[in-house]
C-alpha cells in the first residue's frame, strides 16, 4: 500500500481529517510520494461481487458505506492529480488488465 491508501482508508473511509492524514504521511515518508499511481477501478457492483467471493480482512469487512467512501476518495485523488495517476478499468481477465497496465506505464516512460 502507499500514502494514498492511508488517505483513502483513514481519511475518506474513516472520516479522519484529510489534511492531518496528509501531513502525517509527509512526515512519515520524509516527503516521498510515488511518481506514478496505478488505480484499478471497477464499477461498484463488480467490486461488491468480488468482495463477496473471498475472505475479508478487517478493512474489507468494514461495510458497504465505508467502501463507497474509500472508492470515492481514490477517485477524488485521481481526478485532482491526473498527471500522477493511471486509472485502469479492472474488468476482464487478469492478463487483460495486466496488459493495460503495462501499456499505460510504457507510454509514461517514453
Amino acid at each position: 500500500r502507499s500514502v494514498y491508501s492511508t488517505l483513502a482508508y483513514q481519511g475518506y473511509g474513516r472520516g479522519l481529517d484529510i489534511d492531518a492524514v496528509r501531513r502525517i504521511n509527509e512526515w512519515a515518508t520524509d516527503g516521498l510520494w510515488p511518481d506514478v499511481v496505478v488505480y484499478l477501478d471497477a464499477p461498484d457492483e463488480v467490486i461488491a461481487e468480488r468482495m463477496r467471493r473471498r475472505e475479508l480482512d478487517r478493512f474489507e469487512a468494514a461495510g458497504d458505506q465505508f467502501h463507497e467512501r474509500v472508492t470515492a476518495g481514490y477517485r477524488t485523488m485521481a481526478a485532482a492529480d491526473p498527471e500522477r495517476w493511471v486509472i485502469v478499468p479492472a474488468i476482464g481477465s487478469i492478463d487483460t488488465v495486466a496488459d493495460v497496465i503495462r501499456r499505460a506505464l510504457d507510454a509514461r516512460a517514453r
